[in-house]
């Protein structure tokens, strides 16, 4: 029974340890694809600013990149990875015939003059030729085997720490066993109508185990977790982030996968298993946001023309469901009309992170203010407000004032981080005054 037992919680940890991993891969996978096609879109349009004639474009060809001039006719005029005669006609390349119509294509395939996948980015010039660039697929392969090792680490922590637990509930569910299986006379352990008297010790040391487990989940979920100090150690709270839910997930499924679960808690430990396999999404998506704005070498566009007024108006539609649930009015005043420099994507990021996170900690009947003036962005709300010894760390990767109602409000301790991050490389300025019981003001002020 002992080794069943162990078998089982082994089994189960692991599972739960590789859907970790390949999620989280899958999502890095996905975010890096969206970078690489970002990058290829930014590197068209400064090549393109930069063209006189085909002899001006073989400096911007690498190994990596490379470079293709057409034509109205479709013939190629420029091509970096090969000899522009033996080029066929390019006319009806799906990416050549969106940038002749409309002015910009892409496409994905395969090459043959390359031999390999590659992703393409064909923009329309002023001359009515076409300018194309392309990256082949196994660059993003280079770039993702990079995350790697950590992944792998993740992997194998997870499963020592299953294999750890799996040996020591074990002991802990046969020694209760194997005690009351002596004592099978007693008559209190005989209270429950319908019972034989032979399994009655087992289900009532199963109740208990049951409850024990229960608590020792619940202290988990509530234990603090160990301040960032140090961006070295980003990745070890990362793991210990990730952990925790998968921890809740581990023992959830176990309950069920061992019939100790009750039939009418079924659902609501399904609930709860989707709910921390959402969280850790959420984290993964964080995690890589701010991988990417750590990136020394992160190209970014920060030279669009953006309307303050224009993003703040998308992210309160987006979070209007949330806002209704929480039963929080969410109102937007704009006393001047602002833009900025700057990149659109990153912006809403901020500005959505700064507006959830007001409707997140603000109690039914309260309200959240949005105000836009003079390259100004305010956020305000008369939520539960942050203690001032706590507001100078506020801004710190994976620090909670409140871990337990963060947790709870479904926050992954990074929002706040993302936000900083995203001023600083705007070269913004984040004004904060929060008083308890009152509520809460974030001023983002762009120069």
């Amino acid at each position: 029974m002992k080794n069943s037992l162990r078998f089982s919680l082994i089994y189960v940890g692991v599972l739960a340890a590789l859907f970790a991993v390949y999620f989280t891969s899958q999502v890095f996978e996905k975010e890096m694809t969206e970078q690489l096609k970002g990058d290829l879109r930014e590197t068209a349009h400064i090549v393109a600013l930069a063209y006189e004639n085909a002899e001006s474009l073989a400096p911007y060809a690498s190994d990596s990149l490379r470079i293709t001039l057409i034509d109205e006719p479709g013939n190629v005029l420029f091509e970096s990875n090969a000899e522009t005669a033996q080029m066929e006609n390019h006319k009806n390349r799906p990416e050549v015939v969106e940038a002749f119509t409309k002015g910009f294509g892409e496409d994905f395939r395969y090459s043959v003059t390359s031999n390999a996948n590659e992703f393409y980015c064909a923009i329309r010039l002023k001359d009515g030729k076409v300018l194309r660039l392309s990256r082949q697929q196994a660059s993003l392969h280079e770039a993702f085997s990079e995350t790697m090792p950590y992944l792998l680490a993740l992997l194998l922590t997870i499963v020592l720490a299953a294999i750890l637990l799996a040996f020591g509930l074990g002991r802990a569910f046969v020694r209760p066993v194997q005690k009351l299986a002596q004592n099978l006379g007693q008559p209190e352990l005989m209270d429950d109508e319908g019972i034989y008297p032979e399994i009655a010790p087992l289900v009532k040391t199963i109740r208990e185990q049951n409850r024990e487990l229960q608590n020792t989940v619940e202290q988990l979920s509530n234990e603090k977790l160990k301040t960032v100090q140090m961006r070295d150690e980003f990745t070890a709270n990362a793991s210990h982030e990730l952990k925790t839910p998968l921890t809740s997930i581990s023992g959830y499924a176990e309950l069920i996968e061992s019939g100790i679960a009750k039939p009418e808690d079924i659902k609501d430990f399904a609930g709860k298993i989707h709910k921390e396999a959402n969280r850790l999404l959420s984290i993964a998506n964080d995690i890589m946001t701010l991988s990417k704005l750590d990136a020394p070498n992160a190209s970014l566009d920060l030279k669009e023309s953006v309307n303050l007024e224009k993003i703040a108006l998308n992210c309160i539609e987006e979070l209007s469901l949330n806002a209704k649930k929480k039963k929080v009015p969410v109102s937007l005043k704009v006393e001047e009309a602002s833009e900025i420099q700057g990149n659109s994507r990153l912006l809403f990021e901020m500005f959505y992170n700064l507006i959830d996170n007001a409707i997140r900690y603000t109690e039914e009947g309260g309200n959240v203010q949005v105000l836009v003036r003079n390259k100004t962005f305010t956020v305000k709300d008369t939520g539960i407000g942050i203690p001032e010894e706590n507001q100078p760390r506020i801004f710190e990767r994976f620090y909670r004032v409140d871990k337990s109602r963060s947790k709870a409000t479904g926050g992954t301790g990074l929002g706040l981080a993302i936000v900083k991050h995203i001023a600083e490389v705007h070269g913004a300025k984040i004004v904060l005054h929060s008083t308890v019981g009152v509520g809460t003001e974030i001023r983002v002020e762009f120069r």
